[in-house]
């Protein structure tokens, strides 16, 4: 299992200075941040050859009210994928939301749609004939 260093990084690197007054005013709301990652250590265990890294914060920076959405749905992906979960594209994914609005699936496996803003084929042509 990977740990996580305490320590955040000094300077311009911790963005999440900004957050202070967030946190203190309304200490039970979440808040999205992005960060990069590296190992700070590797510890072996001699009796089971066991590894255990220690990942430590490089660079750490709050997600932008406006951004969310997009983080969101990078972190659905990443989820996915490592849930074993097929996923498609991202460019076909925002092409999909382009077409059909947001939170449109396509099953890989029958081709099917669901969710979303979808359009029924009976309103699809307009006027009755």
């Amino acid at each position: 299992m990977t740990k996580l260093a305490s320590a955040l990084p000094k300077g311009d690197s911790n963005g999440l200075d900004g957050l202070t007054r967030d946190l203190v005013d309304d200490p039970h709301r979440m808040h999205v941040v992005i960060a990069v990652l590296d190992c700070s250590k590797i510890i072996t265990s001699t009796d089971t050859g066991e590894v255990e890294p220690t990942a430590r914060v490089r660079r750490i920076e709050r997600i932008l009210d406006g951004d969310l959405g997009t983080a969101e749905r990078l972190l659905r992906r990443a989820l996915e994928k490592r849930a074993g979960d097929a996923q498609l594209p991202i460019d076909l994914e925002e092409e999909l939301e382009e077409i059909f609005g947001v939170g449109v699936t396509l099953d890989l496996d029958t081709g099917e749609l669901t969710g979303g803003d979808q359009v029924d084929d009976d309103d699809a042509g307009g006027e009755d004939s």
